[in-house]
C-alpha cells in the first residue's frame, strides 16, 4: 500500500492572503515496514522477526541516516504502536479526522498546534503498489553515511545529530545525557 498526502501548515502569523506552506508526503505500508517521506526527512520503521521495532531517520539536507535500534528506542522511552504507524495516524487522534476504512488510512486530518498553527493532511491518492513516478522513502539515501543514535553523546557537534535530536524532542522523546 502506498499513499500520497498534501500537508499544509498555516501559522496564522503569515501575511494576510499568503498561502500556507505545503509539501507532499509519501506513505508506504508493507507487512514488516512502514515508511513516510516528509520532504527533507524520512522515517523508515521496521518490525523485526522477534517483535522489536527499529527506526531509520533519513535527513536529506545532511545526507545522513540515523539508526535507532529497538534498545535505543526503549532507552528513549518510545512506545511504538505498530497499528497506529501502519495507518499513519490513529482514527481517533486529538484532531479532526476523516477516515477511509477500506484502506485503513486517514483521508483528512486537521489539527491545531499551539493555539494558532493549523496543520492539514489530505490524502491525494493511493495504490496497492506505488506508481513508478513516486519518490519512495529510502530510495534517495543509499549512499548516505549512517550514524547510530546510541552514539549521539559523542557527536554533539555534528549537524545531523543536532537535527535528529531536535526531531526527537519535537516527537516528545526523552533523551538523557549518558556518560562514558
Amino acid at each position: 500500500m502506498a499513499a500520497r498526502y498534501r500537508v499544509s501548515v498555516d501559522t496564522g502569523r503569515d501575511a494576510p492572503g499568503s498561502a500556507p506552506r505545503e509539501q507532499q508526503w509519501v506513505f508506504v505500508r508493507e507487512p514488516h515496514r512502514v515508511a513516510v517521506s516528509k520532504g527533507d526527512s524520512e522515517e523508515i520503521w521496521q518490525r523485526l522477526p522477534g517483535g522489536g521495532i527499529t527506526l531509520q531517520r533519513v535527513l536529506h539536507r545532511q545526507q545522513r541516516v540515523i539508526d535507532y535500534s529497538a534498545g535505543e528506542l526503549a532507552a528513549l522511552q518510545v512506545e511504538v504502536d505498530w497499528a497506529a504507524l501502519s495507518r499513519l495516524a490513529s482514527p481517533e487522534p486529538a484532531a479532526s479526522t476523516e477516515w477511509n476504512d477500506a484502506v485503513q488510512l486517514p483521508t483528512r486530518i486537521t489539527q491545531r498546534l499551539n493555539g494558532h498553527t493549523q496543520v492539514r493532511i489530505e490524502l491525494l491518492d493511493w495504490a496497492t503498489t506505488a506508481p513508478a513516478d513516486w519518490v519512495l522513502p529510502g530510495s534517495r539515501s543509499a549512499d548516505y553515511l549512517h550514524i547510530d543514535a546510541a552514539d549521539f553523546g559523542d557527536m554533539a557537534y555534528d549537524p545531523a545529530v543536532r537535527a535528529a535530536e531536535a526531531l526527537d524532542v519535537q516527537a516528545g522523546w526523552r533523551r538523557h545525557a549518558h556518560g562514558h
